[in-house]
């Protein structure tokens, strides 16, 4: 056990990270004890998921620790008064009295990826088998939902089938909706440091990205219609006899109701739909049948969508129709956030359990009920947050609990979400006092953020890393787990919860995926770093593959496209931009380089923040000579109900697009893009639209860069 390691808190890569604490006395960096302002932070040479490398967010994680913390809980007595500082034992006292005058349906937990393991896994196992309650989400839905669930379709279960090692004999990478070098640069650096002569990289998106730039071949496509131009490439393959026929016969199944939709997408209509060129079409067919090595990554731009989940089965079904399974490829979602991988391992969606289970199967559900020495775990899924803002409106759900995360900036309809927010009673487990929901808080309880605490996380290839505290938390704080604990404990809970540790929350954790495909039961706290499962999830020792199906075959699905805001069948004749009226834009979102999220922590580091530009879009050159616009004017977009104001960059972008970073936080602008985005979802992820809407843009100011 290194107690100088910690996993980086940011992007999934799953960084390990070395500190100037507790090193061997010959390390020129060795300091016994350190405080935050002299935290040193360096990468891992022997971590599997960086190899020595970090990001300079990552560089910068000792610069967040000291910045505007809360070291008190807070409470408001009242909607119109202050929040005002209350003991510790007070903030229980409020809590149990509400938890205990409200029926189990009328409380929420909005938990977060970016808590750790032992966190999760508390707060779940509070929600679900203390009060009895499934109304659980995590801010996962907002970024894995649709990934999660066409992997389930797909191979049985939403483990990743390969691991980080897969990257570095591959000769073809495809970026599809990802901005790898921006949203998991650490990974991104990986790819290029191994670049070879005849290595391909391979951009799709809207935008010509910092991905994009670095890449030889750069896609753009229409957003939203990622579905036509996956399901056209199948048609090539097919049409053109490149199918890896021995694969689909002796491990897949579906594959011929698969093509039949596939075959409504002939390159002319995907040229149409997503305006790209018929030679895209085919180069792409051509790298999925030839590559030595193939490995596609997909992040937001195919999950954050009402077609999400069939975008991903779609990509799915190019590497099954081509046995891009194992040893020839994989299909790789690119974790969002460094634990939202542990969160899916404990079941902090809502309905989920420990151990990769579901509370809609009974033999799973009783099995958890037995493990936890509990009985009554409800076997209907929960309310996704989306729903429960509607819940919460509707006066159905009375407490609202985040812990760890920042909706009044990044769910979807945010006027909608600001009402709900004001109209319940607010819990927030939070580490700044200076986050946006805090605006709304009845009650604030300062919480540890890594690496004052100790806890496990898991990085998008199913790598567990052991945090180890580096430096002191600020007096008055406590890990999540323990919020959980004390508070189970006051209100009678002290079976379920006879936690002292961290450790003994992972010990029991671990038991509880004994036999499961995410089996970590043998792993030691101790000789983490290490990844659960072998490096190719489903392929057999002797040869072949067998998946977590029924069959254990995997298994094509149709992937029909389907498209918000537009007339679908209308789209498929005419094409996407002939429907847009004047003036009309479709807009999409990113993250931008050196922020994360919604800048709770990285918003404060100088060195980050120093050469950020003001709040902008970007803008294809020639829209803006059209609307009257040049670069640094002030445009307003507009649905028709809302607006927001940014400032204007030009950029390589698909024309009557529009492009700017979601995560604003409310002191930097009083009008997040969130507003505009409607809360529609996915009907099979619950995954809400946040990458899509059509827009109005106008000049709202003529204006110049000093002036902003």
């Amino acid at each position: 056990m290194r107690e100088n390691l910690f996993q980086c808190p940011y992007c999934g890569v799953g960084c390990g990270l070395l500190t100037n604490r507790g090193k061997q006395k010959d390390d020129p960096l060795f300091e016994e004890e350190v405080v935050p302002a002299e935290l040193k932070v360096r990468g891992d040479p022997d971590h599997p998921a960086n190899r020595g490398l970090v990001c300079l967010k990552g560089l910068t994680v000792p610069q967040t620790l000291d910045k505007n913390r809360l070291t008190t809980p807070l409470y408001r007595p009242r909607p119109s008064e202050p929040l005002r500082p209350i003991s510790w034992g007070e903030a229980y006292r409020i809590l149990a009295e509400k938890l205990g005058s409200l029926s189990p349906d009328e409380v929420y937990f909005y938990l977060s990826g970016q808590l750790t393991t032992e966190d999760a896994y508390a707060a779940n196992k509070f929600a679900k088998g203390f009060l009895r309650t499934n109304n659980v989400d995590a801010n996962s839905r907002l970024c894995m939902a649709s990934a999660v669930v066409a992997y389930k379709m797909a191979f049985g279960s939403d483990g990743p089938p390969c691991s980080y090692e897969d990257l570095d004999d591959a000769d073809v990478f495809i970026f599809w909706g990802s901005n790898a070098a921006v949203a998991h640069p650490v990974l991104f650096n990986r790819l290029q440091r191994r670049r070879r002569p005849d290595s391909v990289f391979v951009t799709v998106d809207p935008v010509e990205s910092e991905t994009a730039k670095r890449s030889e071949v750069f896609i753009r496509i229409n957003a939203g219609t990622d579905a036509v131009l996956l399901n056209s490439v199948l048609f090539v393959l097919y049409r053109s006899g490149w199918i890896d026929g021995a694969f689909v016969k002796n491990y897949t199944e579906g594959f011929e109701r698969a093509i039949e939709e596939a075959k409504k997408y002939p390159p002319e209509v995907a040229e149409r739909v997503c305006g790209v060129r018929r030679r895209d079409v085919e180069l792409l067919a051509y790298l999925f049948a030839n590559a030595k090595k193939l490995v596609s990554f997909w992040a937001m731009g195919l999950n954050q969508s009402v077609n999400g989940v069939y975008k991903n089965l779609a990509l799915i079904n190019l590497h099954l129709a081509t046995g891009r399974v194992g040893k020839r490829g994989c299909p790789f979602s690119l974790t969002g956030q460094p634990n939202a991988m542990g969160g899916r391992e404990v079941g902090y969606l809502s309905g989920g359990l420990p151990g990769y289970r579901s509370v809609e199967n009974e033999a799973e559900r009783r099995e958890v009920e037995r493990l936890w020495g509990v009985e009554g775990i409800r076997p209907k899924p929960g309310p996704t947050i989306t729903e429960a803002v509607d819940l919460i409106l509707e006066g159905r759900i009375k407490l609202l609990w985040v812990v760890g995360t920042n909706p009044a900036v990044t769910l979807p309809r945010l006027d909608k979400v600001w009402k709900a927010l004001k109209k319940v009673f607010l819990v927030v487990n939070e580490a700044y006092a200076d986050a946006d929901t805090l605006r709304f808080a009845d009650l604030v309880l300062p919480v540890q953020v890594l690496p004052e605490k100790e806890g496990t996380m898991t990085g998008s290839d199913r790598t567990m890393t052991l945090s180890r505290p580096q430096v002191s938390p600020p007096e008055g704080t406590k890990p999540d787990w323990l919020v959980f604990t004390e508070l189970a404990r006051l209100m009678g809970g002290e079976r379920l919860f006879p936690y002292r540790s961290a450790a003994e929350i992972f010990e029991e954790f671990k038991r509880l995926t004994a036999g499961r495909l995410c089996d970590a039961s043998k792993l030691r706290r101790e000789e983490l770093p290490a990844r659960w499962g072998p490096p190719r999830l489903y392929e057999l020792p002797e040869g072949g593959f067998r998946f977590a199906t029924p069959s254990g075959r995997a298994r094509f699905y149709p992937a029909p496209f389907e498209i918000a805001d537009f007339d679908r069948e209308r789209v498929l004749r005419e094409g996407l931009l002939a429907q847009l009226g004047e003036g009309e834009f479709i807009l999409t979102t990113g993250r931008i380089k050196n922020q994360w999220h919604t800048m709770t922590k990285t918003g404060k580091v100088e060195t980050l923040t120093r050469h950020e530009l003001p709040p902008f879009v970007i803008l294809h050159p020639k829209d803006a000579a059209e609307l009257g616009v040049d670069e640094w004017d002030l445009v307003e977009l507009d649905d028709g109900r809302r607006s927001v104001v940014r400032a204007v960059v030009f950029g390589r972008i698909q024309r009557r697009h529009v492009f700017t970073y979601f995560g604003y936080p409310l002191s930097w602008v009083r009008d997040p893009v969130n507003l505009l985005v409607e809360d529609r979802v996915d009907p099979l992820s619950k995954e809400p639209d946040l990458k899509f809407r059509r827009v109005k843009v106008r000049l709202y100011r003529k204006t110049r860069m000093g002036e902003l």
